[in-house]
């Protein structure tokens, strides 16, 4: 039988502490979730923004010194309350980094929320770190080994970018609006509340202009008109996936990366779909980049196609494989039997799954997902580390 995390979380803790969480609601909920089942738990803000998705009580905390201050900071709290568990969201920001380490010195029980391995309609929750820092083993005897189970029927979440946008609004608002109260405050991004709505404003339009310019294209691919292609998903340009799971500096590496192996190893006659990720279309545009490439290799022309909101399932159906630096696209490739080569560090990656050998010879005999494995794969995650729901939906906790 496979215990989910989100049991064995509750069976081992008594005294949680909670770190940062999504933007939203959902640690609000997670408490309150946590409480019913007898749980002490605190929470420490560190921000504006966190303080008002998590208002001050008596059990909330709000971190406003130097992030040098933080460890003394943190184990001070776990003394004075007997903490046993830290929940947080994402492994990666500066405070959790900080968290991690504390978490492993004093031996407390470290568990993140993040984005879920398999979208949509579900989070992931894992023990000591998610993605590349997942502790399940990347081999495949691992899952032969594991007893199988059909997971049950996940409820579909809606995740409405309104809402999305209209709580990102309001956190980057009070976080400023507290910006003299936490001077210290080192956000693990832009925090700047007139760049988020110049960015959103600009998405806004390209959104409503790509569901024209890319029509025909769609069209193309769902009849299976634009011959053999390969698909590369684009991450977004500030993911921790690229920076600390990869050799890459950012995407643009990964980029030229692949463009460089695609123009001198790939068959004259396969395309390559370049897809812009949907949450970073305000941010960056890789025209030029692109453009710079078929400049230099004139075969590339017409056979290299970037864009922007063809949904993914579409390209699936019809790609001959995926390349991607370790983005969860990988998975949803091999949901549709799609060949995957990964270029950086993922959970997924191993023998049976993914290709195993360079890139240059992938573009002209990419493997066969075993998809038996696949499927103890999935039904293992889905099983354990899957909770169904949306951080900007709602989440479902239930044991």
């Amino acid at each position: 039988m496979i215990k989910h995390n989100l049991d064995e979380l509750v069976d081992s803790s008594r005294n949680i502490l909670l770190l940062q969480g999504a933007i939203g609601n959902f640690f609000a909920e997670l408490s309150s979730f946590l409480t019913a089942k007898q749980k002490q738990v605190f929470k420490i803000n560190f921000n504006g923004g966190d303080d008002f998705f998590y208002p001050v009580n008596d059990h909330t905390y709000q971190f406003q010194d130097h992030f040098c201050f933080l460890s003394s900071y943190l184990k001070n709290i776990v003394k004075e309350k007997n903490i046993d568990t830290f929940i947080c969201f994402g492994d990666n920001r500066p405070c959790h980094k900080i968290a991690k380490a504390v978490a492993k010195q004093l031996n407390i029980a470290f568990w993140v929320f993040e984005e879920g391995y398999f979208r949509p309609n579900f989070v992931t929750l894992e023990k000591q770190g998610v993605n590349a820092y997942s502790p399940i083993p990347k081999n495949a005897d691992f899952f032969w080994n594991r007893p199988s189970k059909i997971p049950e029927t996940s409820q579909e979440i809606t995740k409405s970018f309104i809402k999305v946008v209209i709580k990102a609004v309001q956190y980057y608002y009070y976080l400023n609006k507290s910006s003299t109260k936490y001077k210290y405050n080192v956000h693990h991004r832009e925090t700047s509340l007139n760049h988020y709505i110049r960015i959103w404003f600009k998405s806004g339009i390209k959104r409503f202009y790509h569901r024209f310019s890319e029509y025909w294209l769609t069209k193309k691919i769902i009849r299976g008109d634009l011959n053999d292609f390969f698909i590369v998903p684009l991450q977004v340009y500030n993911d921790s996936q690229i920076v600390v799971h990869s050799d890459f500096q950012d995407v643009q590496h990964s980029l030229n990366y692949v463009l460089d192996s695609f123009s001198q190893f790939a068959p004259k006659n396969l395309n390559l779909i370049i897809k812009h990720h949907p949450m970073d279309r305000g941010f960056t545009n890789y025209s030029k980049v692109i453009k710079e490439y078929e400049n230099r290799y004139p075969d590339l022309k017409n056979r290299v196609f970037y864009i922007y909101d063809i949904p993914l399932p579409i390209i699936l159906r019809q790609a001959k494989a995926m390349v991607t630096v370790n983005s969860t696209s990988g998975l949803s490739a091999m949901v549709h039997n799609v060949p995957v080569k990964v270029l950086g560090k993922a959970n997924y990656d191993f023998e049976g799954l993914t290709y195993q050998g360079d890139l240059k010879d992938f573009w002209s005999e990419p493997n066969q997902v075993d998809e038996e494995l696949f499927t103890l794969y999935r039904n293992y995650h889905l099983n354990k580390t899957h909770l169904n729901g949306c951080f900007y939906g709602g989440v479902i906790l239930k044991l």
